[in-house]
């Protein structure tokens, strides 16, 4: 009876620790979903010289427009009005030193510009967070 009551207390504890189970965060969420995109991409592209290619994912709580400009100063690309929980299509645009901005008419939110150097068979997927940032700065391979 001695050694019942003794067990009795370690089994409670056990069961406890058994129920509890580690909550990802925000971050390892938004890394698992970018790894299953960069691979869904990876699987469905086989890679010829194809143009580079960007979208973005908002899922902010305002409107943004993104625009990838050339080196030159010329836009390649220009989406406006990209509303919460929207994901453009991939848009394709020439290989080189581009400028991915990221605007919005809030003025408590800031803007965000990303100068990324791209070549044939690259896409960067562009994602906003729920607090209007950008979380995505490296583009990938195909």
């Amino acid at each position: 009876m001695k050694n019942l009551l003794k067990l009795i207390p370690f089994l409670v504890i056990a069961i406890a620790l058994k129920a509890c189970t580690a909550e990802t965060n925000d971050a390892e969420m938004i890394e698992t979903n970018l790894e299953f995109n960069l691979t869904t991409l990876a699987f469905d592209n086989n890679c010829a010289n194809d143009l580079p290619k960007a979208r973005l994912i908002n899922n902010g709580t305002i409107a943004f427009q993104l625009q990838v400009i050339s080196e030159d100063g010329v836009p390649e690309i220009t989406i406006p009005n990209i509303g919460p929980g929207v994901t453009t299509s991939w848009n394709n645009f020439n290989s080189g030193d581009m400028l991915f901005s990221v605007t919005n008419s809030e003025p408590m939110v800031s803007d965000e510009k990303v100068n990324i150097q791209m070549d044939t068979c690259m896409a960067y997927e562009i994602v906003i967070n729920s607090n209007n940032q950008i979380t995505s700065f490296i583009p990938i391979s195909f």
